[in-house]
């Protein structure tokens, strides 16, 4: 048994190693397995295939975030990045690309074709009463890693979920098997989100309620990223349903009192120890979001209160300049991307505002804020606080607490569809000033062109 562990994740290095040289997805597409090495013949073999970090890493937040308006980069350091992807997007370029391959596209698929290749060797296995567990987990997992990444491709890659136009606005290809000589068309987002949420609640159902490492997903994950789903299609009962159910199977919190907020990395690396991490994944670094180039707004910063501990766990201040320090991966060129239960009391905050429910919504925002703040400085929320104030508190809220999680990009997005809340993003370098209108085409990225070469991919306008 060992040795076949040991060909099963030995292939599956080779398989990435082959993924990380392709200069094309065609290539990526036409990838082959060889059946002579990969021999996976139980359900510890398929677990095997996702102990390699690949599920866990790379995760597809890095266009949103080179996007957002979290920070700023000098024109001196915006002129010398060498990667035509983070210089362009950080302008919203009409051309963004210019050949070079596009990881969260790449890095999102090829977790998907992981998660096909794992739920079709599993299904083939019998289930039997000695098995049962193990095998409920890895199909859960394998359902997972395809709903998650589906959907941050949606939040990149498909314009915002309307569920007025969502029949008609294109989605993405829908690979759900791993033959990679079929090529899929791009499905309406309404599918795309269909198969998102069959994939979470099939995960929600098979894993199990608790989890010992935060790198393999449990049942609180699935539930979580359901809460996430429902928000960003703007169904707030289905994101506090989901969201209750989350928090009940993970209510920990991670109480800022009870660390050192100085140091550069005041979190532990990858997130071990830290009780609030539900499932833990980072993204790929980039050199415009080294901490030696960006700076973060000021208007950001100083949105913090002087009393509010992740001022100083969350940021560095060089002379006038503030760089950010936070991630929870513990390493600042890799910025952590999981999945917390305060975003989730937060999800669940925001979906008291909206559905009128105050008293509730505040009572989240102060468990959170009461683990942030020194017990003598804590205030908690106004009783008189009124539902748009509330509202207006969680989403301030919100910003704070996930800063360089990847979840800037897709607020904006669906903020795009509320006048009220729709922010325009500005750029100036050296007196060049970009702009990125509200309900401009270009909050949805291109398809990747090798992509497009293949036929049959409908393009995004820009």
């Amino acid at each position: 048994m060992k040795t076949i562990k040991h060909k099963v994740r030995v292939t599956i290095f080779i398989t990435l190693a082959s993924l990380m040289s392709t200069a094309c997805m065609k290539e990526f597409l036409d990838l082959k397995r060889d059946k002579s090495q990969v021999i996976p013949r139980t359900i510890q073999d398929y677990q095997a295939i996702f102990e390699n970090n690949t599920m866990n890493y790379y995760s597809s937040h890095l266009l949103g975030v080179i996007a957002s308006d979290d920070y700023y980069v000098a024109a001196e350091q915006w002129q010398v990045l060498s990667n035509p992807i983070e210089k362009n997007g950080y302008i919203w370029a009409d051309e963004v690309y210019q050949g070079t391959t596009v990881s969260d596209w790449n890095r999102a698929y090829e977790k998907i074709l992981y998660a096909n290749f794992v739920l079709e060797g599993v299904t083939g296995i019998d289930e039997t009463p000695a098995n049962k567990s193990l095998r409920d987990e890895v199909m859960g997992a394998a359902h997972y890693f395809r709903g998650v990444n589906f959907f941050l491709l949606a939040q990149l890659f498909c314009r915002q979920y309307d569920a007025t136009t969502a029949n008609e606005d294109l989605g993405l290809p829908l690979n759900t098997a791993s033959n990679t000589n079929v090529r899929y068309k791009r499905a309406s987002l309404s599918d795309t989100y269909n198969q998102i949420i069959y994939d979470l609640e099939k995960a929600g159902e098979l894993l199990p309620h608790t989890m010992s490492l935060n790198t393999r997903p449990y049942r609180a994950a699935a539930l979580g990223m359901l809460a996430n789903v429902y928000l960003q299609m703007g169904d707030y009962s289905a994101a506090l349903h989901y969201a209750d159910e989350a928090i009940t199977l993970a209510p920990q919190i991670f109480d800022y009192n009870s660390i050192d907020v100085s140091p550069s990395a005041p979190f532990p690396r990858y997130g071990r120890s830290n009780t609030e991490i539900i499932f833990y994944s980072h993204m790929t670094n980039a050199a415009i979001l080294a901490s030696s180039r960006l700076t973060i707004d000021s208007l950001l910063y100083e949105s913090y209160d002087e009393n509010d501990l992740r001022k100083q766990a969350y940021f560095s201040v060089n002379g006038e300049r503030y760089t950010f320090k936070g991630s929870y991966s513990g390493i600042s060129s890799f910025l952590f991307s999981g999945l917390t239960t305060p975003e989730l009391l937060l999800v669940r905050a925001e979906c008291h505002a909206r559905l009128g429910n105050t008293g509730d919504g505040m009572a989240d925002l102060n468990r959170l804020l009461s683990h942030r703040f020194r017990p003598e400085h804590f205030e908690p929320v106004a009783d008189d606080i009124s539902q748009s104030e509330l509202l207006q508190l969680t989403l301030s809220e919100r910003r704070k607490e996930l800063v360089f999680r990847g979840r800037r990009w897709h607020d904006l997005k669906r903020f795009n569809k509320d006048e009220h809340l729709a922010v325009p993003l500005k750029r100036i370098l050296d007196g060049t000033e970009y702009n990125l209108p509200i309900g401009s085409e270009k909050w949805v990225w291109p398809i990747p062109p090798d992509v497009i070469s293949q036929g049959d991919i409908e393009q995004n306008p820009r």
